[in-house]
């Protein structure tokens, strides 16, 4: 699947559970980066993106099989006040480690080759950062948690 058809899947929210993998996750943040014009709005778009995909794989959940959504009601998915399965802390620092990793004009395969630790599902790359009691404390959960072990980059001071 090419980039610009993995992304239209994934903001069209037709993407499966199967195919919505940590890489996955890491190519969607990648094609964002270098496809915005700065780091805030790449950053914007994936949190969206991400909150919009969890909300519809919980309404695919909720229905019985078969049903169909009502004719009055809304395509968007409902926003929640603590969206289930988003992490904020591992979203913006992910967006932040990858804003600052992206050489100008790479594919994808030759950033993925240069840094195998983003595809660790073990979250290598921000336990660099990051305690595992910080990282994955119900606060960071909610809200960005600054690392407590090593400062992250900051990708807004340079070209993103």
């Amino acid at each position: 699947m090419t980039d610009s058809e993995f992304l239209t899947k994934f903001e069209n929210r037709t993407i499966t559970r199967e195919e919505w993998t940590h890489d996955a996750h890491v190519r969607m943040a990648w094609l964002y980066v270098t496809r915005s014009d700065n780091y805030r709005t790449a950053r914007s778009k994936v949190r969206t993106g991400i909150k919009k995909l969890n909300a519809a794989f919980i309404a695919q959940e909720s229905r019985p099989c078969g049903a169909t959504r009502p004719a009055d009601a809304s395509t968007e998915p409902a926003a929640e006040s603590k969206p289930i399965g988003f992490h904020e802390t591992i979203t913006t620092a992910f967006v932040r480690v990858i804003s600052m990793r992206v050489e100008a004009g790479e594919k994808f395969a030759s950033f993925r080759k240069r840094n195998p630790d983003l595809f660790d599902r073990n979250l290598s790359a921000l336990l660099a950062h990051y305690s595992p009691a910080q990282l994955f404390s119900e606060e960071a959960k909610i809200k960005f948690v600054e690392p407590d072990l090593e400062p992250l980059p900051k990708p807004w001071l340079a070209r993103v």
